[in-house]
């Protein structure tokens, strides 16, 4: 039987990586898909303006499901990445972290991003993008499977309970479904800066 697989997503900076090695902690198996493109060469090339390496899906998803024969896993899976959801194996639940604008901005500066790369990420999380994705995803809109969390003031224990709480009875958390966050909300005058 082959073990389940979830997604672990959002915008760089909401706490994906720190929060997936306190999953390890819950029995979960963890992969962090940035780190596997990358040690196993499954990119294309790299985008020195963004500092970025552009990822290749069909190698991405053909390695990755060789992968998944190769391993043994005997728990569940999370890969966890901001394009967690290229990997085109069915999924059992997604879920988003989010964090405010301004918190993620300290964060990113925190990590000595571009100026560049800071506005980027923060309009992509203003815009909902790592949401936006998932819900291209036919087999998790149909279990209406991808849920938010709003990992803004939550401490890193806090935000890995919530996940698995989410995996283990996703029922009760349908407050928590896509869609249900929006930053757009938050006054204009705190958001001009952000948004061309």
């Amino acid at each position: 039987m082959e073990p389940k697989l979830y997604f672990l997503s959002g915008t760089p900076g909401t706490g994906k990586t720190t929060v997936a090695k306190k999953l390890e902690d819950l029995n979960f198996n963890i992969i962090s898909l940035g780190e596997f493109v990358i040690q196993n060469n499954l990119f294309d090339e790299e985008d020195k303006k963004r500092n970025t390496k552009i990822i290749d899906e069909e190698k991405i998803n053909s390695f990755f499901s060789k992968y998944m024969i190769d391993n043994k896993f005997s728990t569940p899976i999370i890969i966890e990445s901001h394009y967690a959801d290229i990997i085109s194996l069915p999924c059992e639940i997604a879920v988003i972290l989010r964090c405010h604008p301004q918190i993620l901005e300290k964060r990113l500066q925190s990590r000595n991003y571009s100026s560049d790369k800071i506005r980027e990420n923060i309009q992509a999380e203003l815009l909902g993008d790592s949401t936006s994705h998932m819900l291209e995803r036919e087999d998790l809109i149909e279990k209406g499977a991808i849920f938010e969390i709003n990992s803004s003031y939550l401490s890193i224990e806090e935000t890995a309970n919530k996940i698995a709480e989410i995996i283990q009875k996703p029922e009760n958390f349908q407050e928590l479904k896509a869609g249900w966050l929006s930053w757009l909300s938050v006054p204009t005058v705190q958001m001009e800066n952000y948004l061309d």
